[in-house]
């Protein structure tokens, strides 16, 4: 959200701060010769983030960052000598004086100049031993660790604002510790540690938070609950607001304005915050602010536009009203929940919508059957859109007038629905013009399956079978800028382990054009109990995948993958199995650092190192830790006859953060016994905690091909292992028939709930 952006807003952000802005302002001080500057407050700003103009209108209403502290012994030479020991963080003289409890007692009673008792100082110092000595000395003289200062904070707000993870436990685990204290502004430890916590283990400390009986729906003042302050978090609001959620967050308290937490998220500009609060219940008809307006209503004023923003909560606006107008909006969030809007319902199979949004009274499902034929109805008879015309002006050479890094991020005009017209995209796309597709070369012949970047069609092109995935509109420069990024991606690389792409048509619709797998991803075949996968269909898969990665590894500039995962791999006809799906892939160069420190990918496969939050960029070996998972999916599926998801095996583990937070753990998918210990190895070897010490993609292929001929010769042994599943029809090992008809673009997964897929 853009500073000017946010200046439309400010009386209303102004509002949202009030209660943590307040903090340390005269007006809560009652001692006359304290400045501003000198109030004794944790340094809770309200700022959603600097960049987005947040704290710049803090600033105009009060200070709320107090100064550091004393930087030097003589500039506090007044403090007593336990305060002086903890600013020198001296842990030894602080031992010393807890020695005489008598005392150690009186200077626990008295201010530093920041008026802090001198535990509130060590807490702000984030001296963990320091901090241990003291709530030991405190648990030992059974002293007050809830005692409030003047403007009602304990040494638990403090730390839940300023603290990392581990001394937050500490004194969690306090017998006796209070949560549900709250200052003058009626903030609680739960609200800082909501907004101002950091450490992506923030798990542990909000689990004892419940322990001790918070309240996850407090208000302060203004009205504001922890779930509000979790979407000003900068470090892991998606995070927190996930933790808040699952332990029974409530998505629609208001604050004295009107305002939920998803007008905050709106504030923001986070389209997967908005998605997050939404798909929990979020409601979007509440209209908040000092403008009275509905969550969808503020996204279209908001400049600049976020149009990934107006377009969620369009088409949850669009399904609800259409629920509405049939009586039906009770179940509105089960069509978020699937995420089946407006676009979809002409086409999808009456028994699967249904089934999917769990509406099981025989007259509702007649009443939504026929409004969904009304739909196709009204579909089928609007006139096709007229075709795109573009003119290009040529040089005297005949060569067309185009100039520029076909990668230049350059500003580009919109179309009247928003998206970026297709003669900037034939802009966009200046020396890859050779992978343009004339149109009238290519023929739709089935549609195969709608995802979230678009709908997925059978075709031909030039007599070839192909798939046609026909992307949604692109409206932002970023999506161009990704598009162009896997556009080249997919038009530099020939491998047989890679599937092929052909081109993309930039009229009438923006499409890709490439190779048809007609049995669908591996998560599919994985997924289909009717297709026997045995150890050498798994040698064969396991081999193919691993070449394909290894040819993004060798490529020069080096690719990293990032997003490898079963569904991302396909299968066609001959059963080949090929890598694909080249939209998160990066050139590893410096150019790329950035991008390349991004969280991406389904959690079930990302690494440890890049799953940490710390800004550890993608490499090769975090795809080998991704091969590695996808390993373990063949192996079970290979030994059980059954398909499992990664992590199932844990009952604790109910949401993707948490397989993040425990993997970095060293928490990973096991093996059953019975699994060869050759391949168990290579599978542990590929996930491994230390990067560092797993093996090439060069290395994974040496130890295939010892291991096929270990299988070779010993079948008898290796096959014994495999849980012989119940009888059913099943294609030979080389069948060429296949009865599935699916894309090689992500179709929505039957058999079972996949992996998010991006």
């Amino acid at each position: 959200m853009s500073t000017n952006n946010f200046n439309k807003h400010n009386t209303s952000a102004s509002n949202i701060t009030t209660s943590t802005s307040s903090i340390g302002s005269i007006g809560n001080n009652t001692n006359p010769n304290i400045s501003r500057s000198n109030i004794a407050a944790p340094p809770v700003s309200s700022s959603m983030e600097k960049k987005s103009g947040w704290g710049d209108l803090i600033s105009r209403r009060s200070s709320t960052n107090l100064p550091a502290p004393p930087t030097s012994i003589s500039s506090s030479s007044k403090l007593n000598k336990l305060h002086q020991s903890i600013l020198a963080k001296d842990l030894g003289k602080v031992k010393q004086i807890l020695t005489s409890k008598a005392k150690a007692k009186q200077y626990f009673t008295q201010f530093d100049q920041m008026d802090q008792t001198p535990l509130c100082a060590a807490l702000k110092q984030n001296t963990y031993d320091i901090v241990k000595e003291i709530i030991h000395f405190y648990q030992t003289n059974k002293m007050d660790i809830n005692e409030q200062d003047k403007n009602g904070y304990t040494p638990l707000h403090v730390a839940a604002s300023n603290c990392d993870d581990q001394i937050l436990v500490l004194l969690l685990n306090y017998d006796g510790i209070n949560v549900n204290i709250t200052n003058e502004d009626k903030n609680s430890p739960l609200h800082y540690f909501c907004q101002k916590f950091k450490s992506p283990n923030c798990q542990e400390p909000f689990q004892l938070f419940l322990k001790k009986g918070v309240d996850v729906n407090a208000q302060n003042k203004n009205g504001e609950t922890p779930l509000h302050k979790s979407i000003m978090n900068s470090s892991v609001r998606l995070l927190m607001v996930n933790l808040l959620l699952e332990a029974g967050g409530e998505v629609n308290v208001l604050n004295y304005r009107g305002e939920s937490p998803l007008h905050f998220a709106v504030y923001l500009g986070r389209e997967d915050l908005v998605s997050v609060l939404v798909k929990a219940g979020a409601d979007i008809t509440i209209k908040g602010g000092s403008e009275k307006k509905t969550c969808y209503e503020l996204a279209l004023s908001s400049q600049p536009r976020n149009n990934k923003v107006i377009n969620f909560l369009k088409n949850v606006q669009d399904i609800y009203n259409w629920l509405k107008s049939i009586d039906l909006e009770t179940f509105w969030l089960n069509f978020v929940k699937e995420e089946i809007f407006m676009d979809l319902l002409p086409d999808i199979d009456d028994k699967t919508l249904l089934d999917s949004v769990g509406i099981t009274s025989s007259g509702n499902r007649m009443k939504i059957i026929k409004q969904c034929r009304l739909l196709k109805e009204q579909l089928a008879n609007q006139p096709p859109p007229p075709p795109l015309t573009t003119t290009t002006t040529t040089t005297s050479t005949g060569k067309s007038n185009i100039t520029g890094d076909s990668f230049k991020s350059t500003p580009n005009s919109m179309d009247s629905t928003g998206s970026i017209s297709s003669d900037d995209l034939k802009i966009s796309l200046t020396n890859l013009e050779h992978w343009v597709i004339d149109p009238n070369e290519v023929e739709y012949t089935l549609k195969l399956g709608s995802g979230s970047s678009g709908k997925v069609y059978k075709g031909l092109y030039k007599g070839k079978e192909v798939a046609v995935k026909v992307l949604r509109a692109i409206t932002t420069q970023s999506q161009l800028d990704e598009f162009k990024k896997e556009f080249q991606i997919m038009g530099s690389i020939r491998s047989q382990f890679m599937v092929t792409f052909y081109g993309a048509c930039i009229e009438p619709k923006l499409c890709m054009v490439m190779e048809y797998c007609s049995k669908d991803s591996l998560y599919h075949v994985m997924n289909t109990k009717s297709y026997d996968i045995g150890w050498e269909r798994f040698f064969q898969f396991t081999m193919q995948m691993t070449l394909g990665v290894q040819c993004l590894h060798n490529w020069n500039p080096q690719i990293v993958h990032r997003d490898f995962k079963s569904l991302n791999l396909l299968v066609n006809e001959d059963w080949e199995c090929k890598v694909s799906d080249f939209g998160l892939s990066r050139f590893n160069t410096a150019d790329n650092l950035e991008t390349l420190s991004k969280i991406r990918g389904t959690f079930a496969y990302c690494s440890p190192e890049i799953a940490n939050g710390t800004g550890c960029p993608y490499t090769t070996k975090s795809d080998v830790y991704s091969i590695g998972i996808v390993f373990w999916e063949l192996i079970i599926r290979v030994l059980t006859g059954e398909y499992s998801r990664p992590y199932s095996e844990y009952s604790h583990i109910k949401m993707d953060f948490q397989i993040m937070l425990n993997s970095k753990e060293g928490l990973r998918p096991t093996l059953p016994q019975c699994c060869p210990v050759g391949l168990s190895n290579l599978y542990y070897q590929c996930v491994h905690q230390d990067a560092a010490q797993r093996p090439s993609c060069e290395e994974i292929i040496e130890t295939l091909n010892r291991l096929r001929h270990e299988y070779m010769s010993n079948k008898s042994h290796w096959d014994s292992l495999i849980k012989k599943p119940t009888p059913t029809s099943s294609p030979p090992i080389n069948s060429s028939s296949s009865s599935r008809n699916n894309s090689s673009l992500s179709t929505t997964p039957t058999p079972t709930s996949p992996p998010t897929k991006k």
